[in-house]
């Protein structure tokens, strides 16, 4: 009886999730039907990649605080400890490498499309046509 519960919870909270995703993702595409330009594809791409950043962002929140939760209750373990840290210093470097990824293909996308150079700088103003 209590698997069945289980796995209700498991579907009611992917339901959950993958709905509230598809609402996150809407806005992605800048156009509609058949009259997509490059510039388009170029804008969609930035999108998906700073919607994967946010996500990435919320996970490696998750990740530190379990981190931070093994470290609390290592009770004097010092693999724990270590263990801990180790997942906190990974967190730190997988953020610092997403985000550099960030900038270099923002920079990219800027180039690519003749955007002009003033901040906010990951904001894609095409000129291509």
């Amino acid at each position: 009886m209590k698997k069945i519960k289980k796995k209700y919870y498991f579907l009611l909270s992917t339901f959950y999730f993958l709905t509230t995703q598809m609402a996150l993702a809407q806005g992605l595409v800048p156009c509609s039907g058949l009259d997509c330009t490059l510039c388009d594809f170029l804008v969609l791409a930035k999108n998906l990649i700073d919607l994967m950043l946010k996500w990435g962002v919320a996970l490696a929140a998750l990740f530190f605080a379990w981190g931070a939760f093994v470290i609390m209750t290592a009770g004097g373990s010092e693999e724990k400890v270590t263990e801990g840290r180790k997942i906190m210093t990974t967190v730190a470097v997988g953020v610092l490498i997403a985000f550099t990824a960030w900038l270099i293909i923002g920079t990219l996308m800027q180039v690519l499309t003749n955007s002009p150079s003033k901040l906010p700088w990951n904001q894609i103003q095409c000129t291509l046509k």
